[in-house]
């Protein structure tokens, strides 16, 4: 697996979308989306055959374990391969060692090597109230983030990003941002480069469109300062 600090932009798709448009987009990650209705989820067997040979490592965005689909994603994102999982409403460091541990045994199941799949935790209110719960939590977390549409821009949700951000360099993980709902290339641009300089190291997008952009900035150094240093990995759950 390529260095998980380098990886720009995470391009959230349906199942059904169509896999060769998605994998002209330039991400460096194509997510598909389970947090929909499992019958949601039938085309994405589909999109894995023909996907396989692509350069695009394969993610799978997983349903937070309130909605008691939790477990059926992880089966069938280990069944097809994902590299990594990204956990939706994440509450704190026991929903990372859950999922942990409900990834040991489908890749057992899977007869995939132990520890072979990463976790991205996208946080909820109450993850980010719990954020310090994140640190040394599992071998697996690679990046911790928050996914929050349509969110309009307050002191709330600036707290969230900034605390998002200190958790995921305390953790020693890279630190994601929420998607853009802008199309605006001006706007997103400018999105991108606060979240950058806030610490943020990849974004989180729903538009191919917005990929280019994603890519070119987070693509530049951060600012002298601002620069976060992965600390030694924490041990498993």
């Amino acid at each position: 697996m390529e260095n998980s600090w380098k990886i720009r932009s995470w391009f959230l798709v349906e199942p059904s979308a169509d896999p060769a448009g998605i994998l002209r987009s330039g991400a460096d990650r194509i997510v598909a989306d389970l947090t929909g209705p499992v019958e949601s989820w039938r085309p994405l067997g589909d999109f894995w055959r023909i996907s396989a040979e692509a350069p695009t490592p394969l993610c799978v965005l997983l349903p937070p374990f309130s909605s008691a689909r939790t477990e059926a994603g992880v089966e069938l994102a280990v069944r097809a391969g994902a590299e990594s999982v990204l956990l939706e409403g994440a509450r704190g460091g026991a929903d990372v060692q859950h999922l942990d541990v409900l990834l040991r045994v489908a890749e057992s199941k899977a007869g995939r090597p132990a520890h072979d799949t990463s976790i991205v935790a996208l946080t909820d209110a109450a993850g980010i109230l719990a954020a310090a719960s994140f640190q040394r939590c599992s071998r697996r977390l690679t990046g911790l983030g928050w996914h929050v549409q349509g969110a309009a821009v307050s002191d709330a949700v600036q707290l969230a990003r900034g605390t998002v951000a200190l958790a995921a360099a305390a953790a020693g993980v890279m630190a994601v941002d929420a998607v853009s709902d802008t199309t605006d290339e001006a706007g997103l641009r400018s999105a991108c480069i606060a979240a950058r300089n806030s610490g943020f190291h990849g974004k989180l997008s729903r538009l191919s469109l917005q990929i280019p952009t994603i890519n070119k900035v987070f693509s530049d150094q951060l600012p002298v300062g601002l620069v976060i240093s992965k600390t030694s990995d924490p041990p498993s759950a």
